[in-house]
């Protein structure tokens, strides 16, 4: 492929490429083409419409630049500034939680149990980016989403708007589930809770990966002690704001099964779980709230 573009972007690439290869990045090839790109100021397949293109020194200096930025270990989509989940291009900037590949399971599965309902109302709780929230819009068209953040919320409705269902979406900034127990939210309750919280392991955070550690929000990773202590707030709280059929859908981490099951049969009638693209379980689903009795 690199005989396709001008000395000098052939060039640039092959470096960027060998340079990252050098330090053992798993897809050299891929993110020297993201680097060189965004440096450019182009998509990749304006790259490649645009493989003639001489370099400048400014251009020259700005894949430097980026090169350098990622050989400090900065998230490549950081870099880039966007991530593609769901097959959707969300806009991502440092902290906020890039979204995984993983979570796309979590879509999938409120997708798929929502799909049936008329006008399913969706609480999409530590929304980041707005990636659970607004990929649910684009493939249940007739769902609201209501999203919750205690971060800064301004990226979250700039990609509603990018992705067209801000008309559907609303933003409320807060911890939890506590902006949908204020009077100004009204007393609604959902179909579905929905949320990718943070569930690792305080003790764990410092063994991550340097794109992690050292670049994303630890308040969106960090989950307490044993890596629970936002699932039980969630499994408690939850079935105060859900109707009588809904459901809470959470991402978890596989060794976290048996005790959160155990958890959430304390408040709900029964308990699924959803393994991953790797057959890891990845996906707890809690069916009909418990009704207290009188």
């Amino acid at each position: 492929m690199l005989e396709e573009f001008s000395e000098e972007v052939r060039g640039a690439l092959a470096q960027a490429t060998q340079t990252l290869k050098n330090n053992q990045f798993k897809e050299p090839s891929i993110e020297a083409v993201s680097l060189v790109a965004n440096a450019l100021k182009l998509n990749k397949i304006s790259l490649y419409l645009n493989y003639n293109k001489a370099l400048s020194n400014s251009e020259q200096f700005a894949i430097s630049k980026l090169l350098a930025r990622r050989l400090n270990h900065e998230p490549l989509e950081y870099l880039t500034g966007y991530v593609n989940f769901m097959g959707l291009d969300f806009m991502i900037e440092p902290p906020v939680l890039i979204p995984r590949p993983e979570t796309e399971v979590l879509v999938e599965t409120l997708v798929e149990v929502a799909r049936d309902k008329k006008n399913p109302i969706i609480f999409d709780i530590g929304t980041g980016c707005g990636a659970i929230g607004i990929a649910s819009l684009k493939f249940l068209p007739n769902a609201r989403v209501y999203a919750s953040d205690i971060i800064d919320l301004r990226l979250a409705r700039r990609n509603a708007i990018k992705l067209k269902v801000s008309e559907r979406i609303r933003f409320l900034r807060g911890d939890l589930l506590h902006p949908f127990f204020e009077e100004s939210c009204g007393k609604g309750k959902a179909d579905f809770i929905v949320s990718n919280p943070p569930y690792i392991p305080s003790s764990e955070i410092p063994s991550l990966q340097p794109e992690i550690r050292f670049f994303e929000s630890h308040t969106a990773l960090d989950g307490g002690e044993d890596g629970l202590f936002f699932i039980r707030e969630l499994i408690k709280t939850s079935v105060v704001k859900l109707k009588k059929s809904g459901m809470l859908l959470l991402e978890i981490s596989p060794e976290q099964a048996d005790t959160v099951k155990k958890e959430a049969l304390k408040y709900f009638e029964s308990v699924d779980f959803i393994k991953d693209f790797f057959g890891r379980t990845r996906v707890f689903l809690a069916k009909y709230p418990k009704l207290k009795k009188s």
